[in-house]
């Protein structure tokens, strides 16, 4: 196992505003793991962790009665999962796993619970990250409550573009996954983007959009 010296101290945000001696203690306390794509990280009955992503991405699901992949989250770089187990509310039907090559960093339950304690200002950097996290959830929930997919497309790009600040955004990861995200399929995906892009609403190089109207 490759370890990477200093990944989550320097590269994550929840670790940013602390002392160098406290990261230093961190990276006493972290694992580094390099995933392979589709490698699993965190699985149900796994022991309760936090799991941050220095390089890559990871994507969380659940498995429906009938064992069909329904996509919670992407996490990208600076980000992490696992916080709601290491806070007493694990979802016990929850899979992540590396949508690429990754890099992640993971610190123990018992281990990072004394972290919080040693560093009120980590417990407050958490809290407020969770808060967002939270909020991209319910943001999804709402994607999800539209009836129409093609409404369900034109939200999600509108948000991507607000966040980025630019009419050009960039989807973060593959199509498949953000169909599933949507609550959709590839094709219709692809069907809603060509009927945009005949519009004049947008231009498309790949996963490079270009909003052409307000």
């Amino acid at each position: 196992m490759a370890t990477v010296l200093h990944h989550c101290t320097r590269l994550v945000p929840l670790f940013a505003d602390l002392s160098q001696s406290a990261k230093d203690e961190i990276d006493a306390l972290t694992q580094d793991r390099q995933l392979q794509k589709g490698e699993q990280i965190t699985r149900p009955g796994d022991g309760e962790r936090l799991v941050v992503v220095a390089h890559g991405l990871l994507k969380t699901y659940q498995l429906s009665a009938s064992g069909k992949e329904q996509l919670l989250s992407i996490t990208k770089p600076g980000g992490y999962v696992g916080e709601q187990a290491l806070l007493g509310a694990p979802n016990p039907n929850a899979y992540t796993e590396a949508l690429q090559a990754s890099t992640v960093c993971f610190i123990d339950r018992s281990d990072f619970t004394r972290l919080l304690l040693d560093h009120p200002r980590l417990s407050v950097a958490l809290l407020t990250a969770t808060a967002k996290k939270i909020q991209r959830a319910e943001q999804q929930t709402g994607y999800l409550a539209d009836e129409s997919v093609p409404d369900r497309i034109q939200a999600y790009l509108q948000d991507l573009r607000t966040e980025a600040g630019t009419d050009t955004v960039t989807i973060p990861f593959a199509w498949k996954e953000l169909a599933n995200y949507l609550g959709t399929t590839p094709e219709t995906m692809s069907r809603q983007l060509k009927i945009m892009t005949t519009a004049g609403m947008i231009s498309r190089q790949g996963k490079t959009i270009t909003f052409l109207c307000q």
